[in-house]
């Protein structure tokens, strides 16, 4: 057994459930619980104050606790557990368990609740909490108050199947509502439990364990691998898109069948794979490359993983409709927004994939030659210095070219901060870390909490890029910087507003855009920093940003680099990179 009960936390029933499911959690793979603060689930709290072992986090603030066990699950691959009291405090939750769910990010949320004859009674701080979070968590249990009649054996074995639920298969939130009734505090009372009771809690500790998960390798039958590989051995003019991959194993895989076939290969920042290949295709948005792709005409194409940053595929597949379609991935829902007929997309391991695959080595065609040289072209277009100002895609092409590969990660923002390193870096023959990124449904919040917890779980620093309406929605993590488990270099992107829709349709009808959809403003990040005690730089120019990065790396601790921009530093960057040809 991990841990003896101690005394003190079974002078009462509440406090004696709390440390049985605590443990029993423990014993089933948790090591990272984020607690906010509440008096309903103070039981808990006396529980895991109980546990040095466990890494235990004090999260003030409900939204950004839940993104924070959001980044420790992606970082460890465990459920890590929430813990909040009664009320609309589990509500604050909602969006990270939104970003869970559609991620397949193992999470166990535990809102402690007033018990059934308080919620319909006008009792203070109360809510209906039961199915709170609706069709976001895989499986939500309503737990019965603690007390003599509790059955120890039920409450540890539907512990477990969360945990399992949450961990199996397509990975996912889970929700346990716990009431609790009066007295909340760690005080003796007349029924607390027995010797005995106790005896059998620990008893039935010592035997739990989880299921581990069915480990089979998911393969193509034998009839859809014939029509695959027929398919890829017809192919003229292939293509591959890789998108998200987890894992370095099916990241490895990918690049090896994709270096096998040797098919023109767009790799998305999130592969693991860009910049490894030498058949990969540059950004497709731009005029030279799209021309050329549409002129390409793939018959075959292949696509691996989740969704990539770029759209361009959508409407790209959509016009050139290849006469083969293959989609490859872990998600359930359709992954082609264009709902092509000849779309086959079928859930298997992508390692499977590489052993049914054996074809001959690769000869070009005229056809391949001409979108390599095109590719290069826009490659060689990226070396050029296109914009005298300063803008994100000189903080991209820094940070790459000086970024450790080991013992630390890039966790990227959405919107324009990741399109910075997708489409505006040239990446080949460089090896980036890890790449992490809250792309289940691309929301700006919580990015900062969510490096917290990445930084916990993977207990190695990170390089957080973020554009400013990214870090302002979330400016409670920014003050916890300095209490980061290990250091964290954040770099916001100051640009006054929500640049990414000078991008967009929506560009030409100012009147609409400015300023509720851009929403523009005149913030600065250095006084934030003074109030946290968190060290800042501010930097205007690409040689400031160099030498700042660097230096913040070599110091190993937390920091905050600002870089002011020009509001229409991106767009003047790729209307010039777009327009410049070789």
């Amino acid at each position: 057994m991990e841990s003896t009960i101690k005394p003190w936390l079974t002078q009462n029933w509440n406090t004696f459930a709390s440390s049985l499911l605590i443990h029993g959690l423990s014993r089933l793979g948790a090591r990272g619980f984020f607690v906010s603060p509440g008096y309903r689930d103070a039981p808990l709290i006396a529980a895991l104050q109980a546990r040095p072992d466990l890494y235990v986090k004090s999260c003030p603030d409900e939204r950004a606790g839940a993104y924070e066990a959001l980044g420790f699950a992606k970082a460890t691959r465990r459920p890590a557990v929430l813990v909040c009291t009664s009320g609309t405090a589990g509500a604050n939750y909602l969006p990270a368990i939104i970003e869970a769910k559609t991620d397949q990010i193992p999470l166990l949320v535990i809102t402690a609740d007033r018990p059934f004859e308080m919620v319909f009674a006008g009792a203070q701080q109360v809510t209906d909490q039961r199915q709170l979070f609706g069709t976001f968590v895989k499986q939500s249990l309503d737990f019965p108050a603690p007390g003599p009649t509790m059955d120890l054996a039920a409450w540890l074995s539907y512990a477990r199947m969360l945990v399992e639920i949450s961990s199996e298969g397509r990975q996912g939130p889970v929700h346990l509502n716990l009431p609790f009734r009066l007295p909340l505090d760690p005080v003796e009372t007349s029924d607390r439990p027995t010797d005995s009771v106790l005896a059998e809690a620990q008893k039935l500790l010592q035997r739990l364990a989880v299921q581990p998960p069915i480990t089979v390798e998911s393969r193509l039958t034998p009839t859809v691998a014939r029509d695959w590989v027929d398919d890829l051995r017809s192919a003229e003019r292939g293509l591959i898109i890789l998108g998200r991959i987890q894992g370095r194993e099916e990241q490895r895989a990918a690049a090896s069948l994709a270096a096998s076939l040797g098919w023109p290969c767009y790799a998305d920042i999130t592969s693991g794979v860009k910049g490894r290949l030498d058949n990969e295709l540059m950004d497709p948005t731009h005029p030279l490359l799209s021309q050329a792709l549409e002129a390409y005409q793939p018959d075959v194409c292949l696509y691996l993983g989740r969704r990539p940053v770029t759209g361009f595929f959508d409407t790209y597949l959509q016009k050139v409709q290849p006469r083969a379609y293959w989609i490859f991935s872990p998600e359930s829902t359709v992954q082609d927004p264009s709902h092509l007929p000849q779309r086959r997309q079928i859930t298997v391991d992508i390692t499977s994939l590489t052993k049914l695959w054996s074809g001959g080595p690769f000869v070009p065609t005229p056809a391949h030659d001409a979108l390599w040289q095109v590719s290069e072209q826009v490659r060689t277009t990226l070396a050029k210095p296109l914009y005298q100002g300063f803008c994100f895609a000189d903080v991209a092409q820094e940070i790459a070219a000086a970024i450790p590969t080991r013992d630390h990660g890039l966790f990227l923002g959405n919107s324009t901060a990741i399109r910075a390193f997708d489409s505006w870096c040239d990446l080949q023959g460089k090896r980036l870390p890890l790449v992490e990124a809250n792309r289940g449904v691309n929301g700006i919040e919580g990015l900062v909490s969510t490096s917290l917890g990445l930084a916990a779980g993977s207990e190695h620093g990170w390089t957080v890029v973020l554009g400013d309406v990214s870090a302002l929605h979330d400016l409670n993590s920014i003050l916890a910087l300095p209490q980061a488990a290990a250091p964290i270099i954040l770099v916001v992107v100051n640009n006054r507003g929500g640049r990414i829709f000078e991008f967009l349709p929506i560009q030409a009808h100012g009147w609409v855009k400015d300023p509720l959809i851009t929403t523009p403003h005149d913030f600065r990040f250095q006084g934030l920093a003074e109030m946290a005690g968190l060290s800042y730089e501010l930097c205007t120019n690409r040689l400031s940003f160099r030498d700042l990065y660097q230096k913040a790396l070599q110091s190993r601790t937390s920091c905050l680099i600002e870089c002011e921009q020009d509001p229409l530093a991106d767009q003047k960057y790729v209307q010039a990179f777009k327009k410049e040809t070789p």
